[in-house]
């Protein structure tokens, strides 16, 4: 090897103990994202909307875009890099009181439904010299355990 060049410049394979080599699932981005599901209401312009029953519902871990990867799986990624709450599948049946003054000439809207989140994933073989082949990446919508209403007021 030549003085003053990097393992990871070199051809040759790294030391021994670097990198394990094999299959790995990968979350690279994140966002937060309302995973709303059922009816979503709407009231107004302006007044106080009031919500007093919902009726049972539920939101699942979808896998939007990309191919090679299992939902439980990107699930368990997720559980270690954006949320321990991340689940499959979350379900609720409840009567949850919801009230919000909606703002003067706008229209209260709200739905029920997951706090989950957006994330990109990426799967890959990782040879023992840390080089990775890409196999597959893609989107998914990750369901968390913590449920509730998403608010929001348009003009019309």
């Amino acid at each position: 090897m030549t003085p003053g060049v990097a393992h990871a410049d070199s051809p040759d394979p790294a030391p021994a103990d670097i990198c394990s080599g094999g299959w790995t699932t990968d979350i690279y981005a994140q966002s937060k994202k309302h995973l709303g599901n059922g009816e979503k209401y709407k009231d107004g312009p302006g007044g106080t909307m009031v919500l007093t029953r919902i009726k049972s519902g539920s939101a699942s871990t979808k896998i939007t875009a990309g191919g090679g990867v299992s939902v439980s799986g990107i699930v368990a990624e997720a559980k270690i890099e954006v949320s321990r709450e991340s689940v499959n599948d979350v379900s609720w049946e409840t009567q949850h009181q919801y009230r919000r003054n909606i703002t003067r000439n706008k229209y209260g809207n709200a739905q029920y439904g997951s706090w989950g989140h957006n994330v990109k994933w990426q799967k890959y073989y990782q040879l023992p010299n840390c080089r990775k082949t890409q196999i597959s990446y893609g989107t998914a919508e990750i369901a968390n355990q913590t449920v509730g209403f998403r608010y929001w007021e348009p003009s019309s």
